[in-house]
């Protein structure tokens, strides 16, 4: 029975992580055009900004990165490398207090080129 739960959840978490990678690599060429920002959100905001001036795309990835990596804390499963983690790392990035920070457009195609080429 234990071991069904285990992998039912491994499934979804599969399904989960495969709908993010292909959410990322349908908005990132986009983001490394235009610059736009979607490693800001509610968890990574360091200007404060309100929540209307933060992209919705970026919130709705953070919140499915964010249950990724709850569900595979929660199967005993590393993060490490995962779809989650990539994303959540070019949150930190973006966030940071770093002068030298990447912005969005240089995140994006690192973060890009990581989930198409490992």
């Amino acid at each position: 029975m234990k071991r069904d739960r285990q992998a039912e959840g491994e499934k979804l978490l599969q399904r989960a992580e495969h709908n993010l990678r292909e959410s990322l690599i349908e908005i990132l060429p986009e983001v490394v055009a235009s610059g736009e920002n979607i490693f800001f959100n509610s968890r990574f905001n360091p200007h404060g900004l309100a929540p209307h001036l933060l992209s919705p795309q970026g919130e709705a990835l953070f919140e499915s990165a964010s249950a990724c990596l709850e569900v595979r804390e929660a199967l005993g499963l590393s993060s490490a490398g995962s779809v989650g983690e990539l994303f959540l790392a070019s949150c930190r990035e973006a966030a940071s207090d770093n002068p030298h920070r990447f912005g969005p457009r240089r995140l994006g195609a690192d973060l890009m080129e990581r989930l198409l080429h490992g």
